[in-house]
């Protein structure tokens, strides 16, 4: 029984509860109109408005259940914990079809179901309703890691030594800046245990370069080019300007043919 003291992993349910919920709305709407199952074939013409709300409720109920999880910390919750609310929630979410399905049921003369028997019903479609939620899930994390991938080589630039004999790769969306020592540029970068420090000879100019179709980065000074993605500030005065950052202890230098508004323009783009 250890699993039950597991905490299982959410995050992507989480992360993906909008379009989740949505097309389980959207699943449930298209399966009661097209199949009718549980004698859905009494309502004739009313199918659709009947899906229409069904398939509402299957997509808000779980969505305000997924946004109350959420407050709850919902990372801290364990399996036996989950299994309970989930249990509790299925219940009221049941209940709550059983209602409305009743009213619009009133309103064309049509026999209710009683709670229980719609309870059975509510089941059985849960299982499905399960399976949709993993499948669906699993889809969209793929889907997401492809898209992440496409991202990711589109952010890297590749850059090569003066002699063509050495290259590096850089995520630009992890570069906060680099600047020249003697005949060698030094790419400071983020990674997950802070930051990096790679070394390429080569000279700034040159490595601008392929840098160019990124706005976010310019030559800031004749030692330096910056990502602005990671300046917060600017310091100094005419005499003098440098730009900090949160990422960095040290600030760094502006060249004197930038104006501060010229700067500010920059930063904010």
């Amino acid at each position: 029984m250890k699993f039950l003291k597991k905490a299982y992993p959410l995050n992507s349910y989480f992360t993906n509860k909008l379009p989740l919920t949505a097309l389980h709305g959207l699943f449930v709407c298209i399966f009661l109109v097209l199949f009718q199952p549980f004698n859905l074939d009494v309502f004739h013409q009313y199918i659709y408005g009947y899906g229409l709300m069904i398939g509402f409720l299957t997509f808000i109920m779980p969505y305000l259940f997924f946004l109350a999880l959420e407050k709850m910390n919902f990372q801290k919750i364990l399996p036996v914990t989950l299994l309970l609310l989930f249990a509790i929630f299925f219940l009221i979410y049941s209940f709550v079809l059983w209602y409305f399905s009743g009213i619009y049921k009133d309103n064309f003369d049509l026999i209710r179901l009683s709670f229980s028997l719609f309870f059975k019903y509510s089941s059985f479609l849960a299982l499905f309703s399960i399976l949709f939620f993993l499948v669906v899930n699993d889809k969209l994390k793929r889907f997401k890691k492809k898209e992440a991938v496409i991202i990711n080589n589109k952010q890297t630039v590749h850059f090569y030594s003066e002699n063509k004999k050495e290259s590096i790769q850089i995520n630009v969306d992890q570069l906060i800046y680099i600047t020249i020592s003697g005949n060698y540029s030094s790419f400071f970068v983020i990674k997950d245990n802070g930051i990096k420090e790679i070394v390429l000879r080569n000279t700034l100019s040159k490595i601008l370069i392929p840098l160019k179709e990124y706005p976010k980065i310019f030559k800031c000074h004749k030692s330096y080019i910056v990502n602005t993605k990671y300046i917060n500030a600017i310091s100094g005065n005419s005499k003098g300007y440098f730009l900090i950052s949160d990422k960095l202890s040290h600030k760094i230098p502006v060249s004197r043919s930038y104006k501060k508004k010229e700067l500010e323009k920059l930063i904010k783009k």
